[in-house]
């Protein structure tokens, strides 16, 4: 019985932490396209991208370059004749809920993968898709990494498939205290799994 009750309290916990993750348009920024809070969250700490990486740090053997401490370009050259893929990554020292990958408008041209605390949180196409945030949602409150990996791919409507990246924010969505129907229905599912597996141990 009380394997029964794990289990279903392990479905409600897994279910509560599922990740929500969408894009949105990079608003109430400062000079260097810092954002100032997201979707109505202050900002906790911001880790800038820049030439060079700045805050985070870039590997791979994909030429870089960028503005300042404005953008960081991870450039595709396989227009030129030089393939190459590189990745950003970055840590924040902050305890956190949520994350926004911040996109930068200028060289974004190709297929970017996203990584949380080393998950698969999806892989875009880039084109034309600058100046907004992805963010996610959902995650455990604890310090979190960003990782954004320049695959060297892009759409027939690009020629080229650089990624560029303003930064990463961390902040603290609300966490609604309602639960969703999906809950409740595991949770009477597991209820009724304690009735039936009681009834029959005193049946036997």
């Amino acid at each position: 019985m009380l394997r029964i009750l794990v289990i279903a309290l392990l479905l409600i916990s897994s279910h509560a932490s599922a990740l929500s993750i969408k894009w949105i348009p990079l608003v109430t920024t400062e000079k260097n396209g810092n954002p100032v809070n997201i979707e109505g969250n202050a900002v906790l700490e911001y880790r800038n991208a820049g030439k060079g990486g700045i805050d985070w740090t870039v590997t791979g053997d994909g030429p870089t370059g960028g503005k300042g401490v404005r953008e960081l370009w991870l450039f595709d050259n396989s227009a030129a004749g030089i393939p190459g893929t590189s990745q950003a990554t970055a840590s924040f020292s902050v305890i956190s809920n949520s994350i926004g990958f911040v996109m930068a408008g200028d060289h974004n041209d190709g297929f970017a993968q996203f990584f949380v605390d080393n998950i698969d949180v999806g892989t875009y196409d880039m084109y034309r898709g600058g100046n907004r945030i992805l963010v996610v949602n959902g995650l455990d409150s604890s310090v979190h990494t960003l990782k954004i990996v320049q695959l060297g791919l892009h759409s027939p409507l690009s020629t080229k498939g650089d990624v560029a990246i303003f930064g990463g924010a961390a902040f603290n969505a609300s966490v609604s205290p309602i639960p969703e129907p999906e809950t409740y229905v595991m949770l009477l599912a597991g209820l009724a799994l304690l009735g039936f597996a009681g009834r029959k141990k005193v049946n036997v």
